[in-house]
């Protein structure tokens, strides 16, 4: 049934079948997310063609740095998102375009604040995220251009796709999304080994990524533009306020969401901290390692992310029921393609490492850590559903930090690893005996 383009998109909040409900909502996300993990896979790849552990390695080092960008994308983005879509659900369109400002302007004014703060303390920054003598100039140049020069490209790609994908645009959302990460995989060699000469690969790569991002934000600003006659977006900054109770609100969800990611930027430094004690091979080893393990988190991140919005506007109608079937069909589909990736990641260990580096050593650390790291997916799978539940009430405390150093004085390197599906276990029960409570609160 052909449709209004806002009717439809209410349609399939309210009305629609839940499995097409959920994969309208989810697929643009998981394929978003499916090209970002290939362009992440992409900086891994033709990094790892120089045969260099030290610029592997400044891949690893970087990246915790790098996620605190998505924690701040994720307070505003995921915070407004779903501030917006329970307000869409309780037909409050006047708060839902006030909240709309406040996430995109108070996201911008942090990444230019965040954007500046990396810039002078780079130097003290460097040795204590795990980067060392090899690789301190490229983890150095790399922070400069995704960090310095791209903090507000790269925030606000993320943070538009998710308030954009909040009104239920996620075809939209999801383009804009995957355009950077295509971009980049375009780029990356045009970079590293055409305009740059050797050694600056790394470089290569991180500009590639600044000017990719920023491409696809000038996408988003000219789609909000274009569709400025919608209730909820706007550019005036007179729908700016802090008043009506809107960043609470805001933050109260956006924080949760935001703290999952710090932790996990947390926990990268701690287990780089850790196993650079046994050198850049088994860093770079480990980063491989993460990096094929994307696959099963990354999928199952941009499921729960893509009917966040659903679950939202859902229990800001009070439509509880609809909410919970949607809840227990997004589980069923996450549990089934996390359990398949823990299967192959155990088959395959030793094929998916090699893909990205030859270099013997960092092929037998990352053949180790993902043999172990893969145990954890079907787990995340619960542990990410909760998050979305919970975001605006719920707190996660990372067990794996604490853990690593126990698993490491137990086993060794290996230990480290170890973490992850142990702390991924402690989420899922905290989770069960949250979510038994939050059903008998909707007295379902």
């Amino acid at each position: 049934m052909k449709r209004e383009n806002s009717n439809n998109r209410t349609w399939i909040f309210e009305e629609a079948p839940i499995a097409q409900a959920v994969f309208t909502m989810a697929i643009p996300t998981i394929i978003t997310q499916l090209i970002n993990i290939v362009y992440n896979f992409a900086d891994a790849w033709y990094v790892g063609r120089t045969g260099s552990a030290a610029m592997m390695a400044a891949l690893s080092v970087s990246l915790p740095i790098f996620i605190i960008i998505q924690a701040l994308a994720n307070l505003f983005g995921i915070g407004g998102a779903s501030a917006i879509s329970r307000a869409l659900g309780r037909k409050e369109v006047t708060r839902a375009r006030k909240i709309f400002a406040f996430s995109l302007y108070g996201g911008l004014m942090a990444a230019v604040i965040y954007g500046i703060t990396v810039f002078f303390s780079r130097p003290l920054m460097i040795p204590l995220i795990g980067g060392s003598e090899d690789s301190y100039r490229y983890v150095y140049d790399y922070m400069f251009w995704t960090m310095v020069v791209g903090a507000i490209p790269t925030l606000g790609n993320a943070l538009c796709g998710h308030l954009v994908r909040s009104i239920g645009a996620a075809k939209e959302a999801g383009f804009g999304l995957s355009m950077g990460g295509v971009l980049n995989i375009i780029l990356d060699p045009l970079f590293m080994f055409v305009l740059l000469p050797r050694g600056m690969e790394v470089t290569g790569a991180a500009i590639a990524t600044c000017l990719s991002n920023t491409i696809a934000l000038a996408y988003f600003l000219i789609y909000l533009y274009r569709h400025r006659d919608n209730p909820v977006f706007t550019f005036s900054p007179a729908d700016f306020t802090i008043d009506e109770g809107i960043p609470g609100e805001v933050f109260s969800i956006g924080s949760a969401a935001a703290l999952q990611t710090s932790l996990a930027m947390v926990s990268n430094i701690f287990a780089n901290k850790l196993v650079a004690d046994y050198g850049s091979a088994a860093v770079a080893g480990m980063g491989i390692a993460k990096k094929v393990n994307m696959i099963a988190f990354n999928t199952t991140l941009g499921l729960t992310q893509g009917v966040l919005p659903l679950i939202a506007y859902n229990y800001g109608a009070r439509k509880f029921e609809r909410m919970q079937k949607t809840i227990r069909f997004t589980v069923s589909v996450a549990l089934c393609f996390t359990t398949c990736c823990t299967i192959v990641f155990r088959l395959c260990t030793r094929q998916l490492i090699t893909f990205f580096i030859n270099e013997p050593a960092s092929v037998e650390f990352g053949t180790r850590f993902l043999s172990v790291l893969a145990f954890a997916a079907p787990l995340c799978a619960l542990s990410y559903m909760a998050n979305t539940i919970f975001q605006a009430a719920g707190k996660r405390r990372s067990s794996d930090i604490p853990a690593m150093y126990v698993f490491k004085m137990l086993m060794g390197l290996y230990g480290v690893s170890w973490a992850t599906p142990f702390a991924e276990v402690t989420s899922v029960v905290t989770a069960a005996v949250l979510y038994l409570r939050f059903r008998r609160e909707l007295e379902l």
